[in-house]
């Protein structure tokens, strides 16, 4: 009798302990998963790079060639940076830095000289003015878009290429174009050649180790005797 009332109050306490732990395990439920989550390894989650940028396009644009023209009178005709160079490495150096430096100004004159030799042909010249100005307005650095699709610049420069090919093989211009070209290489060498460049304070003188020598024997010299 003492036994089983001993069994019956062990499986009563028993039966209390696993409720009393069910109950609690209820109530910290939040804290327990929270733990568990706290040690589990969460995937690292990077963030995609950006893409890289674009590269630079090598297309020439109406706006780069409008920056770099520089001021017609005050610049490129004054006529107080005008000399003649005074050795052949002072010419190439002239030619040079001008070629770049006055390159805008340079295409527009080249332009201008081809369309005074279509002076005679009225229809040939219209033409193609149409063509510079749609050079001028379609390539630029914003893609074009028509009817909501976008036109590529190389699909553009392309196909502006192939019309002006149809337009002096139609035209027959050649000779224009040739005549033009003579003219413009002799215009711009010649301009190039006068034109003091801007950092000509920069340039080293052909006769730099001349000059030093005799600045160096300059105050070292002899008297001189009256003969």
């Amino acid at each position: 009798m003492i036994n089983d009332n001993f069994l019956e109050k062990v499986k009563f306490e028993e039966q209390l302990f696993i409720c009393n732990l069910f109950l609690c395990s209820i109530d910290s439920r939040g804290g327990f998963f929270l733990k568990n989550e706290s040690q589990m390894t969460t995937p690292s989650t990077t963030t995609p790079s950006p893409p890289p940028p674009p590269p630079p396009s090598t297309t020439i644009t109406a706006a780069q060639i409008r920056h770099a023209i520089r001021p017609w009178f005050s610049d490129f005709l004054s006529v107080s940076s005008l000399s003649l160079p005074i050795s052949f490495q002072e010419l190439s150096l002239r030619i040079q830095k001008n070629l770049y430096a006055f390159r805008a100004n340079y295409l527009l004159i080249s332009l201008l000289i081809f369309m005074l030799t279509l002076i005679t042909r009225p229809i040939t010249l219209i033409s193609f003015l149409v063509i510079i100005v749609a050079w001028i307005f379609l390539v630029r650095d914003e893609p074009l878009v028509v009817f909501d699709f976008e036109i590529g610049q190389r699909l553009l420069v392309i196909s502006l290429l192939a019309v002006t090919a149809f337009a002096l093989a139609v035209t027959r211009v050649w000779w224009n174009v040739f005549l033009s070209f003579l003219i413009s290489i002799l215009v711009v060498c010649l301009h190039a050649i006068l034109r003091t460049p801007d950092d000509a304070d920069d340039m080293e003188s052909p006769y730099g180790a001349l000059l030093s020598v005799v600045d160096d024997d300059g105050p070292g010299r002899g008297p001189y005797t009256l003969v």
